[in-house]
């Protein structure tokens, strides 16, 4: 009879598509976990950037059998989130359907901490991803059944991952998708183990079509003494494209300054066009030593090319004058970056994960979809606005 069941709500949950999904609910685009992705062609910068990826999801696994702390920062504002991905153990990566919305979210990172690390971005907050003790299948139908068994026996899977100092944050964002019309079990048990007395919660909810169902009604039961504020609620398709309103709704809870590492030469910032096919991208380009030799070299005219449907890439003549730059950068949508070895720009039409000898640039200001149009080789001319 039970079996009958998980079979029932497996299907109903494949309609409704708000099931098991690695950040998520309805299953998760792997934005471009491009960490994954097989490359177009080989001994290219990305290729060489998705094997650090790859290497670095290894890491991570082996890393979550121990406690973690959130990082030793001055800030009172926690970041939590669960994700499937985080969850999961994928033994052959290179096989995941990156483009598949039932398996792309096994892959990190998930929805929930990408969305989370805009949250970081823009408040300083420390991230913490919740981890169980035993890992969800990668299989989606299997993770399905899982979900549906612990949410009929209203259990309490036991963590892997621990704050160790709860008491210093005053705020805890708290990220998780929509299984099976409520929040994981696993977030019961994690709002279980702390006393969130006094404490404000802010939830960010990933979703299928089932939107946030009852799953800020269920943690409200849990945080009976504490203040939950307006959350926002993704759905799984547009959590690529979802940062703006993420970055909207954030400014109406009142955190409206950009504590990103480039909001520091925002003064000194400098604009430059990007030109192709007639029509003009708009750029900021940062005050850092990378960023003005490039403005030095300005104007170039440039060959780009797709790259692993993550990134249009460019090779430069000379080299980039990088000493003092950051050993890596986590790229997002619109970040215009310089890869150290292989000597080419990046524009990223999707985000990417944190990457060696990766440098920040600029960013691009307006012209995103006109990147986005470019579905062949086109040459750019890059000058000074001024």
């Amino acid at each position: 009879m039970k079996k009958c069941l998980a079979i029932i709500l497996s299907v109903c949950m494949t309609i409704t598509l708000t099931a098991c999904n690695g950040v998520q609910s309805g299953q998760s685009s792997i934005n471009s976990s491009v960490a994954e992705s097989k490359p177009q062609h080989t001994e290219t910068p990305s290729s060489e950037r998705s094997n650090e990826s790859s290497s670095e999801q290894s890491k991570s696994e082996s890393d979550n059998s121990a406690p973690v702390q959130a990082n030793d920062t001055d800030s009172n504002i926690l970041i939590a989130y669960f994700t499937w991905a985080d969850n999961t153990k994928v033994d052959d990566p290179s096989a995941i359907d990156v483009d598949a919305s039932t398996s792309a979210s096994v892959l990190v990172p998930g929805n929930a901490a990408k969305i989370a690390s805009w949250i970081e971005k823009r408040t300083g907050g420390d991230l913490f991803s919740i981890i169980v003790d035993e890992p969800y299948s990668s299989d989606y139908d299997e993770c399905l059944d899982r979900a549906a068994d612990e949410k009929a026996a209203n259990a309490r899977p036991t963590l892997k991952t621990r704050v160790e100092d709860m008491e210093q944050y005053d705020t805890v964002f708290l990220g998780f998708p929509n299984w099976w019309y409520t929040v994981p079990m696993a977030i019961h048990s994690f709002l279980e183990e702390y006393d969130f007395s006094g404490k404000t919660i802010v939830p960010f909810v990933t979703h299928g079509t089932g939107g946030l169902a009852s799953t800020i009604q269920d943690i409200k039961a849990d945080l009976p003494n504490s203040e939950v504020l307006e959350p926002i609620g993704v759905y799984r398709p547009e959590v690529d494209s979802s940062r703006p309103a993420v970055e909207a709704w954030l400014d109406s809870l009142g955190y409206t300054d950009d504590k990103s590492a480039n909001s520091e030469t925002e003064n000194n910032e400098r604009k430059l066009k990007m030109t192709v096919d007639g029509q003009e991208i708009a750029i900021t380009l940062y005050d850092t030593p990378a960023a003005n030799s490039l403005y030095e070299m300005l104007p170039l005219d440039l060959d780009f090319e797709d790259f692993n449907s993550v990134e249009k890439i460019a090779y430069l003549d000379s080299p980039l004058i990088t000493e003092g730059e950051p050993d890596s950068f986590d790229p997002d949508v619109g970040d215009l970056c310089y890869y150290v070895p292989w000597g080419n720009l990046s524009i990223f039409y999707k985000d990417f994960r944190n990457s060696n000898s990766l440098v920040s640039l600029g960013r691009i200001d307006s012209g995103m979809e006109i990147i986005l149009g470019m579905t062949g080789d086109f040459t750019v001319t890059l000058e000074r606005a001024e």
